[in-house]
């Protein structure tokens, strides 16, 4: 018995081994055969960019790419938050093409039926970049190394917020007019929170949205919140009708601890060089 015991798992062994080997091959393989990519959000073609430019010849005409001069002689496939152009897509003739999981899944099942290899990236929680840029890795060819590593974009802080005697750590976020967002823990902007040794006010809280991972908050529900401090995200913070409510609503909250962020960054991650400008905002809030 003992004997046959050792043979199975000397063969489970085996298996494994040739089972690596055989990703390892795959792996090697797609970096030789990937060299046109096209990017479908903003962020993605940060990621490519960092290993190697000369493969990207598609990306999204977005308010962050079109201001980036590293992107100038490359096609853009898609025009602000609209939906990407299949047709663009496929005349780039891509053999590999990366999105985001949920908003891209449509286009990027339709490239994959077309034999295009297709990644669908979610970016809900600041490990996912982290997970994107080591996938990526694996599979694009890399003609340089890094400027800088993604874990220096949002440090770790060095002093907890919450040991503080005099903490002022539980934070209210609010994005948008009509509906009015803040959000869960299951969302890009909680997790950065949480990184920064923040308490999300609205982290537990349930109800319908028309996005993941955010809430939408009424003035009923806004009377509910415990806060010590507030981000508005621009442009709401121009709302005087807004600040005014918001006073109403936590007249213990000092104006300095009421600050505007960017959107991109804090609530859709955007680029590199956004996560890191919120990052240093949130630590030094």
């Amino acid at each position: 018995m003992r004997s046959i015991i050792i043979y199975l798992l000397s063969i489970c062994s085996l298996l494994s081994t040739m089972a690596v080997e055989a990703m390892s091959e795959d792996a090697k393989q797609s970096k030789r055969d990937i060299r046109r990519v096209v990017t479908l959000t903003s962020l993605s073609s940060d990621l490519v960019v960092n290993l190697n430019k000369q493969v990207l010849v598609g990306i999204p005409g977005t308010s962050l790419t079109n201001n980036d001069s590293r992107y100038v002689d490359i096609k853009r496939v898609s025009s602000g938050r609209n939906m990407p152009n299949i047709e663009s897509i496929i005349a780039l003739k891509p053999d590999f093409v990366i999105g985001a999981d949920g908003f891209h899944s449509r286009i990027l099942l339709k490239l994959k039926k077309l034999g295009i290899q297709t990644l669908a990236l979610k970016m809900d929680r600041l490990e996912a970049l982290y997970d994107a840029d080591q996938i990526l890795n694996r599979y694009l060819p890399s003609a340089s190394k890094q400027d800088r590593k993604l874990k220096n974009i949002c440090p770790t802080p060095t002093h907890s917020i919450s040991h503080s005697p005099n903490n002022k750590n539980r934070v209210l976020i609010l994005a948008g007019n009509s509906p009015m967002l803040s959000p869960t823990e299951n969302s890009w902007a909680g997790s950065l929170l949480s990184h920064n040794s923040f308490t999300n006010a609205t982290k537990h809280l349930s109800g319908k949205s028309p996005f993941n991972g955010y809430i939408t908050m009424s003035n009923e529900r806004l009377m509910s919140i415990n806060a010590d401090k507030i981000i508005i995200i621009k442009p709401s913070d121009e709302s005087p009708s807004l600040r005014k409510s918001l006073h109403k609503y936590f007249p213990g909250i000092d104006k300095e601890d009421i600050i505007a962020m960017d959107y991109y960054g804090l609530i859709n991650p955007g680029s590199l060089d956004s996560i890191a400008r919120a990052c240093t905002l949130l630590q030094k809030f």
